[in-house]
């Protein structure tokens, strides 16, 4: 197949239908043929080339006078093998050539439809519609470069007071990417950190600044800060954890 208008958005992919042509497949066991009926592709590459798709399906599968249709969902990746046939392997994305190759990974058996009396009776016969679909796709892209890293820089005190306020930042933090990442602050006398409990903190914001103030109820206590930006352009989404042990 082959396809054009395709889009990047931070690591995610989308083939819309409109621009893709898959050729009519032809001379296939007992010289039955093969058309597709293009739907959207949507999927992810990561920074190691990896290469992720997700596909509905659409197939009349003709054989003689019989017709079938066939239809379902696809997943597919770089990493794997199409075990149907065993042979055909995934490649990553190449970004020198553009090059990548994807296999299934998922082989539920299809919605068999039929077009003529009996079609898919005659196809399951000759093909055992149960064992699913393999698929195997090759292709090239070029894409914008690989998305970097969303980073940041942040300051953060080493401790956190027993009893009384903090100030964890002092300003809003700001991704390379130029975005402000969102923060979340959460406690508990738990390793988790889940919770947020009044009786033994609370949190303090203005302005892009962010504090906690700790009652001292809890002989320990436990504090986790949370910080994420979501992927753009050319960026990987931002994330970053910090704890702190409180102790009494």
């Amino acid at each position: 197949m082959s396809w054009k208008n395709g889009s990047l958005t931070g690591t995610a992919l989308s083939f819309p239908a409109a621009g893709q042509t898959w050729p009519t497949l032809t001379g296939l066991f007992l010289n039955a043929s093969s058309a597709v009926t293009a739907k959207n592709i949507t999927g992810t590459v990561d920074t190691s080339g990896k290469v992720d798709l997700a596909m509905d399906y659409d197939v009349l599968l003709t054989a003689g006078a019989s017709q079938c249709r066939l239809t379902g969902n696809v997943q597919l990746s770089s990493r794997a093998t199409e075990r149907l046939g065993g042979q055909a392997a995934g490649r990553s994305y190449d970004p020198a050539t553009g090059a990548f190759a994807v296999a299934s990974t998922t082989y539920a058996a299809p919605n068999a439809i039929d077009v003529t009396p009996a079609g898919c009776l005659a196809a399951n016969i000759a093909y055992d519609l149960s064992k699913g679909m393999g698929w195997y796709l090759t292709g090239t892209m070029t894409l914008p470069g690989a998305p970097a890293a969303q980073t940041a820089k942040v300051k953060l005190p080493k401790e956190i007071k027993a009893e009384g306020k903090t100030v964890l930042l002092k300003k809003a933090v700001v991704t390379n990417a130029g975005q402000k990442a969102t923060a979340k602050l959460s406690w508990s006398t738990k390793k988790s950190a889940k919770g947020g409990r009044a009786k033994y903190a609370k949190v303090i914001t203005k302005g892009g600044k962010l504090a906690i103030r700790t009652t001292g109820t809890a002989k320990r206590l436990y504090v986790k800060l949370r910080l994420s930006a979501p992927a753009r352009d050319g960026y990987t989404a931002y994330s970053f954890t910090k704890k702190w042990t409180v102790k009494r």
